[in-house]
């Protein structure tokens, strides 16, 4: 620098020498610029003002201000002086050349000649390279950031701009990168990622491990773990749409109609367990925390592993769940209420709550006495964190110093601590309604817990829970009753339940006091008969054979109580107000919510909402369905009743189970009498054949026996035709009998020929007269077409033979004094309820005979005949579902089953049903390989009716069926992948 002829540098301070080496220990400025990397006046004026002064000062004694301010002087000076002397770049500007005549002269004075600007000095408005675009805006903001702001002052605590965002110097600017709009979500994420990775590279447990896979991992804080994947699917599956779980249900291969009585219902790849677990909306590693195996003694522990390497599985718990170094006994720094409000996210007001302590101190109803207490000797509230330790529940008290502590703690009841403070903010209920509902589970497994501990129904019970609760509102103290006793404790101000049912409003004079000695039943005091009115009142339930007494009868019958609990006792009064409002959940009365539940699994579901157990054995593969499976089931049947407008009354007269007078008109009477008299008149007899003059001998003089021989086939008893195959029609099917039954007769083809149109007519007129007897009958009877007559019968288990001959011999009875005609009538009122069913289902006489002649073709399990029964009911009302709603010709969905019985290529049955559910062919292929009778092709309505409930799914989440079966096909131990596979897809179905 100094040996150029002339530098700004030297100017910008006061003359002083330039020996740069000064006594003082100070540099000169010149050499000051050099250390300080400057060399020319647009270095500084790059800098800050405030910052130049700062560095210059602590290396030299020159005047920093004024060097600057000379220094922005110079360069205003010089980029003046610089574009004052810019000149054109000489290239021909196309505007100011000219053509013909007027090229010869000068243009004159113009801007161009005038001014001679350089255009390639200028640029588009809006480019990212003017002076006025955000990208100078933002690189002024930078440079802003970075000089004036970062450079203003020397504090070492200040977090800086590449700390903050350290992408921001390596980032290229380019159209792209300006104009591309990108979440700020996505940025915070991309620099946490990045400090992230910086981070773990240095620890080796870490290294290599994705973010997903590191937050999955981490236990603390309470935040944690996050499944990012997993979260993908909840706010994917958000709203309206079905979550995890309840997708299952929808989708389920059987129905508690096809499948009664069974954990069947819920099933798709894995288990109803599954779902009811999915169901409480726990990520795979939630359920992993709540499901470890309880941690072992401290005392085993710690001698176990005082002289051994690894570490004590105590310590690791605690440095892995609270982030804490663990010490024995009052030394644990969680005692210190100050740790453990920092360690858990929560705040004393919230740790009152949890220890249910302080204010939030749980009290009895005074209406229940000591002797009928439904909590025993836990602490209502705080039953689970506490344990089955003998030492007394934990507290909040002070040490010497005045300091809050956590007293009567132990390493199992820190582990409860942190199991249920996650569990009740995943939850997002009150500690005491999640204690409720945890201590219910474990009460109702009984010895199957003797350790009380959080197990798979304790999930399943949240699930279930928490599906009831968003569709019908039901409270989780309400819930825990439906599987084990009644709350008769509360806290923070509210009434126990048993006061909020019982006693809230007060209808009497003396409320209902559980005192364990009252009797209920059968006792006929006053008393008894008091306090039967007054439960009536409070579960809203008449005093009739269909209210109270209906329940208190089936608890005589099924409860697992002794006779001596039939007073006002904790099981008695959980078991009614079970029932009772079970029947409300669903909108049912008791009568019917009873009738429904034994319809669909008959005594043995009965006994389980009497009782409220809980299975023992949840993951067992054939487990007996429990109360959380009922509640499910009643859930569906529920709902398809209202769709089909049914009540449980009359599903359960057109299924026969419930018993109905046979009491027959008078009307009825005489149009049976009328019957036997046309039935007589229109049977076939021998004198009629005779007066056919049919051949009484062969060509080879051998005998003929028309009526006992050749037409014993086609005519029975009473000279009555008998059935007909329903697959045929009678001309054809009574013509080829009797051409078959010709075959031996030693006789000429042309004579058989008109032998055989001889009898054909006989028998067949015989037949039709016989049948118009009776569709006349059920059509005065039932109103139902003539055409479905045959087709009905045949359901019913009968025919017009059956039936006609049944009306002549009881004719013959009568006339021999031994009859009452109650055996035709109870068949004419077994025709007259299939007659019904057909009506109401609005079968045509080609489905009904269709599906009579081949009932596999409805379900696989139906393989000889078609019962009226729920599950062929169900199945009958979803084909005419089907048959309504697809907008095809009956013939053509027919047609599809017999395609698909008879094995017809998939892609064609595929073709066919994707146009009758209004799907895509590739989708019902899809969802096809599922099925097990025949994979790739839905040979049944039940099967056929699964893939339309799969479509609707389908398009309620806007996943194909791929995506759904593997969101159906997710289980807690599912690999990473298949998180990551469903949660993207269910992602990108909601953008």
């Amino acid at each position: 620098m100094d040996d150029q002829p002339f530098s700004l540098l030297k100017n910008l301070a006061k003359a002083e020498t330039n020996d740069s080496k000064r006594t003082d220990g100070k540099l000169s400025f010149v050499s000051a610029m050099d250390t300080l990397n400057i060399h020319s006046v647009f270095d500084i004026v790059r800098r800050s003002k405030a910052g130049f002064v700062r560095d210059l000062s602590s290396i030299s004694d020159a005047d920093g201000a004024l060097a600057y301010e000379n220094a922005r002087c110079y360069a205003t000076q010089i980029v003046r002086l610089y574009r004052n002397q810019l000149v054109s770049s000489g290239r021909n500007q196309q505007l100011t050349k000219r053509t013909g005549v007027r090229s010869l002269v000068d243009i004159g004075p113009s801007f161009p000649n005038l001014f001679k600007e350089n255009w390639d000095l200028f640029c588009k408005v809006g480019a990212i390279e003017a002076k006025d675009s955000p990208v100078a805006y933002l690189t002024s903001l930078y440079r802003f950031a970075r000089e004036e702001l970062e450079g203003s002052s020397a504090e070492t605590n200040r977090i800086t701009l590449d700390d903050r965002r350290p992408d921001l110097k390596n980032l290229i600017i380019d159209q792209q990168s300006t104009f591309t709009p990108i979440p700020t979500l996505q940025i915070v994420n991309q620099v946490l990622s990045d400090a992230i990775h910086a981070y773990t590279d240095t620890v080796s447990a870490s290294r290599g491990k994705s973010i997903y896979q590191l937050v999955a991992e981490k236990h603390h804080p309470f935040l944690f773990p996050y499944n990012f994947h997993y979260q993908q699917i909840r706010l994917g599956l958000a709203g309206k749409k079905p979550v995890l779980g309840e997708l299952s249900y929808r989708m389920s291969l059987e129905t508690p109609a096809t499948s009664p009585a069974t954990r069947a219902y819920g099933k798709v790849q894995n288990s109803s367990v599954v779902a009811q677990v999915m169901m409480s909306g726990l990520g795979p590693e939630q359920q992993k925390i709540l499901l470890e195996p309880a941690l072992p003694a401290e005392s085993e522990s710690h001698r176990a592993h005082m002289n051994a390497e690894e570490s004590d599985p105590i310590s690791q718990f605690f440095k892995l769940k609270y982030d804490v170094d663990y010490a024995t006994g009052m030394n644990n720094p969680l005692n210190s209420l100050k740790v453990f409000v920092e360690q858990t996210g929560l705040d004393s007001d919230e740790v009152e709550t949890l220890l249910a302590v302080g204010s939030h101190t749980p009290y009895a109803s005074p209406n229940i006495l000591p002797d009928a207490m439904t909590g025993g000797s836990s602490r209502y509230g705080a039953s689970y964190v506490n344990g089955l330790d003998a030492q007394e529940s934990m507290s909040l008290g002070s040490d010497a110093q005045g300091a809050r502590q956590l007293l009567n703690t132990s390493v199992d009841r820190f582990d409860r601590l942190q199991r249920m403070i996650r569990l009740q903010r995943w939850m997002g209920i009150p500690f005491s309604d999640l204690d409720t509902l945890i201590m219910a589970v474990i009460h109702s497994e009984g010895v199957a817990n003797s350790k009380a501990v959080l197990t798979t129904n304790t999930l399943r019970a949240l699930g279930v829970w928490r599906y009831l609760n968003a569709r019908y509102g039901l409270a989780a103290d309400e819930f825990s009753t439906f599987i084990h006793h009644m709350a008769g404790e509360a806290n923070d101000g509210r009434l126990p339940l048993f006061d909020r049912v019982f006693n809230s409003p007060l209808l009497y004079d003396a409320p209902v006091v559980m005192d364990g000695v009252t009797p209920i039943y059968p006792s006929g005091t006053n008393q008894a008969l008091t306090v039967r009115a007054q439960l009536s009142a409070a579960l809203t339930l008449p005093d009739a054979n269909e209210g109270l007494l209906l329940l208190l009868e089936d608890i005589i019958l099924l409860s697992n109580e002794p006779l001596s609990s039939f007073f006002l006792m904790p099981s008695m009064m959980s078991s009614l107000y079970r029932q009772a409002r079970i029947a409300s959940l669903f909108g049912l009365t008791v009568k019917d919510s009873r009738a429904l539940i034994d319809l669909l699994g008959g005594e043995v579901y009965r006994n389980q909402v009497v009782n409220g157990e809980l299975t023992k054995t949840p993951d067992a593969a054939n487990g007996e369905p429990d109360v959380l499976d009922i509640l499910m089931q009643l859930d569906w049947a529920t709902t398809w009743l209202k769709e089909t407008g049914q009540d449980i009354a009359t599903l359960r007269r057109q299924l026969g189970v419930e018993a109905v007078e046979n009491a027959v008109t008078q009307e009825v009477a005489d149009l049976l009498d009328q019957l036997a008299l046309d039935a007589q008149a229109s049977a076939l007899t021998q004198e009629q054949l005779v007066s056919l003059n049919m051949p009484t001998k062969d060509d080879g003089n051998n005998p003929i026996d028309w009526w006992s021989v050749v037409l014993a086939p086609l005519i029975g008893a009473h000279g009555l035709v008998t059935a007909q195959p329903l697959d045929q029609d009678a001309d054809t099917s009574i013509g080829e009998t009797i051409r078959a039954q010709l075959i031996p007769l030693e006789l000429s083809e042309e004579i058989k020929v008109s032998l055989a149109a001889s009898l054909e007519a006989f028998v067949l007129k015989g037949y039709l007269t016989q049948h118009r007897l009776m569709e006349g009958l059920l059509q005065s009877v039932a109103s139902l077409p003539m055409d479905r007559c045959e087709p009905v019968m045949r359901w019913a288990g009968s025919s017009v033979d059956q039936f006609l001959g049944s009306v002549l011999d009881d004719v013959d009875a009568r006339q021999s004094g031994s009859s009452t005609s109650d055996n035709v009538t109870e068949k004419l009122m077994k025709l007259t309820r299939y007659a019904g069913v057909n009506q109401q289902l609005g079968l045509t006489a080609q489905a009904l005979r269709i599906f009579l002649a081949h009932p596999h073709w409805l379900h696989a399990g139906l393989a000889e005949t078609l019962p009226l029964s729920l599950n062929s009911l169900y199945l009958l009302d979803r084909y005419r579902h089907w048959r309504d709603r697809c907008g095809h010709p009956e013939a053509l969905l027919l047609d599809y089953l017999r395609r698909a019985n008879n094995n017809a290529a998939v892609e064609q049955c595929a073709a066919l049903l994707a146009l009758l559910i209004g799907w895509s062919s590739s989708e019902v292929q899809s969802a096809s390989t599922l099925l097990a009778t025949r994979s790739g092709v839905a040979m049944s309505t039940h099967e056929v009716d699964w893939l339309s409930r799969m479509h609707s799914v389908s398009e309620t989440t806007g996943l194909t069926a791929r995506q759904l079966l593997d969101a159906t096909g997710l289980m807690p131990v599912s690999a990473a992948d298949k998180w990551k596979t469903v949660g993207e897809a269910i992602m990108s179905s909601s953008r």
